[in-house]
């Protein structure tokens, strides 16, 4: 009896400290609520976001989807304009390929010369994009522009690296353009001669 007497005692006690627990943590989950709300808020919601630097902007819901729309379509074609520029880099090894946002920085250095835009109008989607389609010819003809300027600091590099260096440099170079010759037609060596006379003015 004794032994059955202990038991229900401690069986008593045990209720007691989780009934005990259990109203404490009634009276702390509002607290501990609000705590989590501020930590969040801290961290995850648009006007924080926006307030560190994570977003540009915060988009209303009733304009979501026009807005993504012509993000999706601006960053098409921009990655695919700056792709042509990384690639027009690899022509040889003088020039350092640059990264993704250097040359969306080309880009929009491009934008900016153009007459009449601005910092803001190049974060309009549809203003950057109407440019691009505007300016698909003067587009291309920069990236060849890039293209040349990279191949002329190959040669650079090459043909002053000083000593043995250029001496050999220099003899490739005239090499690779005496094989190249040999695969031109006659008219494409005359058109290429009389380039290479006029630039050089032999």
């Amino acid at each position: 009896q004794l032994s059955q007497a202990e038991q229900s005692t401690a069986e008593s006690r045990r209720n007691e400290i989780k009934e005990a627990i259990a109203n404490r943590e009634r009276a702390l989950l509002p607290v501990y609520e609000q705590i989590s709300v501020q930590f969040c808020e801290l961290h995850d919601t648009p006007g924080r976001m926006q307030a560190v630097g994570v977003i540009r902007k915060q988009v209303d819901w009733s304009t979501s989807r026009t807005f993504f729309y012509w993000r999706l379509r601006r960053k098409l074609a921009e990655f695919d304009l700056r792709k042509k520029i990384i690639e027009a880099s690899e022509v040889g090894r003088g020039v350092k390929s640059p990264t993704p946002l250097e040359a969306s920085d080309m880009i929009k250095q491009w934008f900016m010369e153009s007459p009449g835009m601005t910092e803001e109008k190049w974060e309009d989607d549809k203003i950057m994009l109407a440019w691009m389609g505007q300016n698909h010819a003067h587009l291309e003809s920069k990236v060849i522009e890039y293209t040349k300027e990279c191949v002329v600091q190959e040669v650079m590099q090459v043909m002053t690296a000083g000593g043995n260096t250029a001496k050999i440099g220099t003899r490739g170079i005239v090499e690779g353009i005496s094989r190249a010759m040999t695969t031109m037609t006659q008219e494409e060596k005359e058109s290429f001669k009389a380039m290479l006379g006029q630039t050089l003015q032999l």
